[in-house]
């Protein structure tokens, strides 16, 4: 009987030996084998579950998020991505849909456009396509409507397109005819419109006295407004251009303080002619600062908006 028992326990621990052996064997196979990750992106949540287990993979959810076509608990995203080789028992990490945002959309119409992209960005929404258009009763970088409207839920998309004011539609002129007139008094002329003079370009021009207007641009007839600058050719003797020499002048100017950014023009005259050195959206506060070459006795003129600012002389 003692023997019996005696042969008993040894084939007891003989087994548990050889159950031990075949589960350290096991473990050392199964360790290194790496496995194919499966592509999970637009399956829901239980059918991925089943993919990924079925290649012996664990998956973990690391994020939601709103998408405007998925619907809720389906994958938008995955880490590591598709193809990727992966030992078993190793994570996938994925992000889910939470399907169309609920949100309700804010009224932003009548608002200066800096407020109204607070207000959506506040709602965890973007401005998208951004239209200016002409309004007579409206000012400039107001928002005059929207899309999708006030209080719509369930976006398709985290976006809002605007459409804002330009403000009243500028005046429209026909182009006086200014051959042989003075160029100061043309020039204060047009100002006095609203128009502004862009590039002016001194030539000699035989039997005709000097700071004559030789030839304009627009032409006589044409329409002019005051989006458009005009140039004119001015009659000047070479002698007088080429007396005065070029020197460099340090130009600063600071954009006032204000709420919206402003379109900046800075026009130079000296004897070289009238010429604009500078044009750009600048935000208040801005320094404009530009290093100019000019020949002789100058003038610095800053536009804002279209509307003459500040006069500077250089002599």
């Amino acid at each position: 009987m003692r023997r019996f028992f005696y042969f008993l326990g040894v084939a007891f621990s003989f087994c548990l030996v050889f159950i031990f052996a075949a589960w350290l064997t096991m473990r050392w196979v199964t360790s290194g084998k790496t496995v194919i990750v499966p592509d999970l992106e637009g399956m829901d949540i239980v059918r991925a579950l089943k993919e990924s287990g079925r290649r012996g993979l664990d998956l973990r959810v690391v994020g939601e998020e709103y998408h405007a076509v998925l619907p809720p608990k389906v994958v938008l995203k995955q880490s590591p991505s598709p193809g990727t080789r992966l030992k078993v028992d190793r994570n996938i990490e994925v992000v889910l849909s939470l399907g169309l945002r609920d949100v309700t959309i804010p009224e932003v119409r009548g608002m200066p456009l800096g407020e109204a992209e607070a207000v959506l960005n506040a709602q965890g929404l973007t401005v998208g396509r951004l239209t200016r258009a002409y309004s007579p009763d409206a000012e400039p970088e107001t928002v005059l409507s929207q899309n999708p409207g006030p209080q719509m839920t369930h976006l398709k998309e985290n976006r809002v397109d605007l459409l804002v004011s330009r403000g009243p539609r500028p005046p429209v002129y026909r182009m006086p005819d200014l051959i042989g007139e003075d160029f100061h008094t043309t020039l204060a002329r047009l100002e006095a419109f609203g128009l502004v003079v862009g590039n002016v370009r001194y030539e000699e021009y035989g039997g005709v006295s000097e700071n004559r207007i030789i030839n304009q641009m627009p032409a006589f007839g044409y329409p002019v407004d005051r989006t458009h600058p005009v140039t004119l050719v001015v009659s000047r003797e070479g002698r007088k251009r080429s007396a005065a020499p070029i020197t460099r002048i340090r130009f600063r100017y600071r954009i006032p303080f204000g709420f919206l950014p402003v379109t900046a023009d800075v026009f130079v005259e000296d004897r070289k002619g009238r010429r604009r050195v500078f044009s750009g959206r600048k935000f208040p506060g801005t320094l404009l600062e530009l290093s100019l070459e000019v020949q002789g006795d100058a003038v610095a003129e800053v536009y804002l908006n279209g509307r003459k600012v500040r006069t500077m002389e250089y002599r």
